[in-house]
């Protein structure tokens, strides 16, 4: 599920951080996934998932935000990116729904035969 309205805010920081070029390890990073074939838009998703993933430590640990953090997870990109978020994006692929089979009530027949209510042999 994506909530459209927050990845374009996401990705409004990122034009940011390129067009003022601060922090600059942003936009040596856009460009290294640019050179090595990927999308503008995929890379500016890449650098908003190691962004979340910083503001979340802020909220979280109500600390400063630490820009070599940020620069040295830039740095790893793609690699840990893909390390980081490539398993739950096929893991989304291969679930399948859940079935709920019938269930059987306390005064059905009890389905192994004894000709008992379900309650009487079995519950």
């Amino acid at each position: 599920m994506v909530n459209y309205r927050l990845q374009a805010q996401l990705l409004g920081v990122v034009d940011n951080q390129l067009r003022e070029n601060n922090p600059k390890c942003t936009k040596t990073a856009f460009n290294l996934l640019i050179d090595l074939g990927y999308t503008e838009d995929e890379a500016k998703k890449m650098i908003a998932a190691i962004l979340v993933e910083e503001m979340f430590d802020v909220m979280k640990n109500e600390k400063e935000f630490n820009e070599k953090r940020y620069c040295k997870k830039l740095d790893k990109l793609p690699e840990y990116y893909l390390q980081k978020y490539a398993e739950t994006e096929s893991d989304e692929e291969i679930q399948v729904p859940v079935v709920n089979e019938q269930k059987i009530g306390r005064n059905d027949p009890c389905p192994y035969g004894s000709g008992k209510k379900f309650k009487k042999c079995c519950g």
